[in-house]
């Protein structure tokens, strides 16, 4: 197995695992077990299943995507292509 195998295994694992504890998460919202409430109302600390559960954002740690809904420096860019030049 070469490097590059093992890293594509080792990231479908820990995809693999972001699955399980979405499926975990998804179970105890859908029974209602999560009753934590807030205030003199008791209303629901979590209104939706995002707030309790963020998927997209555990998924763009495992694949190091977090720079992506970042806004990049124009400036930047373009003193590295001088450099490259």
């Amino acid at each position: 197995m070469t490097l590059y195998e093992y890293e594509v295994r080792m990231l479908a694992c820990q995809l693999k695992r972001l699955d399980q504890e979405f499926n975990a998460h998804m179970q105890a919202w859908t029974s209602r077990k999560i009753k934590t409430t807030k205030g003199k109302k008791q209303e629901p600390y979590y209104k939706d299943f995002k707030k309790f559960f963020d998927y997209e954002k555990k998924e763009k740690e495992i694949l190091g995507m977090s720079l992506i809904d970042e806004k990049i420096d124009d400036t930047a860019v373009d003193l590295l292509r001088k450099a490259n030049n």
